[in-house]
């Protein structure tokens, strides 16, 4: 999210049009290419370990698909929106899923994808248009995510010799519960960021 100086323009008709230009635009360019710096790096990377650490933890018997994964889709839209860099998104799937299975996933490397496709889909999603709102745009980033790796996850299973039966018993709730959890994580990411924007700007 940047702010962006209006500047009056004159057409060839002689009309004024305000456009978005200036400095506050180029800086802004300028930081989004700009390669990550050692601090924002130890950031998303506590941001990852975090949110994969409350995943192993959270094995709560609540029957409804997705749940573990709240804090992770919260830091994988709430990481990269707070950097605003290219490769953030990515960086923090690539970290998320080594931890995972080093920390003893159930699914061994392959694990790896269940954390990294939801990642590298967010960024290539830096590349289109935005929505409008912010806010608009974090849900539907934590409702895409949350997709991705309802489908990795369903995909995995049956890759590692689950019955298809079995693994349809969670896969159509999961059509509903994952872009719920998903477009809640993005609405909470958005207020979470805000805060910190407000908090640094005193």
């Amino acid at each position: 999210m940047m702010h962006y100086k209006k500047t009056a323009q004159k057409t060839a008709s002689g009309s004024t049009v305000l456009s978005e230009a200036g400095p506050a635009k180029a800086q802004g360019e300028k930081n989004k290419k700009s390669p990550l710096t050692i601090s924002e790096t130890i950031l998303l990377t506590l941001f990852a370990l975090v949110s994969v650490a409350v995943k192993q933890m959270l094995r709560l018997d609540l029957n409804l698909p997705g749940h573990s994964y709240v804090v992770y889709i919260f830091f994988l839209v709430f990481g990269p929106c707070y950097v605003n860099k290219k490769g953030a998104a990515a960086y923090m799937g690539i970290v998320a899923g080594i931890f995972a299975v080093i920390a003893g996933s159930r699914k061994g490397v392959l694990d790896i994808l269940r954390f990294c496709m939801p990642a590298f889909f967010l960024e290539l999603t830096r590349y289109l248009p935005t929505l409008g709102h912010p806010m608009v745009n974090r849900m539907v980033e934590g409702v895409l995510a949350a997709l991705i790796m309802h489908g990795v996850k369903s995909g995995l299973n049956l890759v590692t010799g689950k019955p298809l039966e079995v693994v349809l018993i969670k896969f159509y709730p999961g059509l509903v519960t994952y872009p719920l959890i998903g477009c809640a994580c993005g609405v909470c990411a958005y207020f979470m960021y805000g805060a910190v924007r407000e908090y640094k700007g005193k």
